[in-house]
């Protein structure tokens, strides 16, 4: 075998290295392609024109509790009442509500004996609920 046959052996074993490492490589960045694609299709888009929240919830939902603040009670599936100022926004799958938590300064404590959940933290009332622990919605107090 002559010096230039063996350069070109050479250069064609390192060319098939390269070739399969690149096909690796190829792969592993498809496969990991697939899995962000599965990620992105299962994250919750969230709406909040309450326009639009009205087709994924029920009108009595959105109509009071999505334009107005106030003073609503959400009556969860563990019998307590959530209360909450206003539907800021619903998740696109209609599972979440995206709400404003009332900081309970002089909201009730209970109401028909059903404990009042307020934000913990005056400054920190922002909250997600899911929309099949709600029992039922109303206004706390009139006006």
């Amino acid at each position: 075998m002559t010096t230039s046959e063996i350069i070109t052996l050479v250069i064609a074993s390192a060319s098939l290295v390269v070739a399969i490492a690149s096909a690796r490589f190829a792969w592993q960045s498809a496969d990991a392609s697939e899995r962000q694609l599965a990620l992105v299709e299962r994250k919750i888009g969230m709406v909040t024109d309450p326009a639009k929240m009205t087709e994924i919830l029920p009108v009595w939902y959105i109509d009071r509790m999505g334009q107005d603040n106030w003073g609503f009670g959400l009556l969860l599936a563990s019998g307590e009442l959530l209360a909450i100022e206003r539907i800021m926004g619903v998740s696109d799958d209609g599972q979440w509500l995206e709400v404003e938590l009332l900081d309970g300064s002089g909201g009730p404590k209970e109401v028909s004996g059903h404990p009042v959940l307020y934000a913990g933290l005056k400054d920190r009332t922002h909250g997600s609920v899911r929309v099949d622990q709600v029992q039922a919605a109303f206004e706390l107090w009139t006006s």
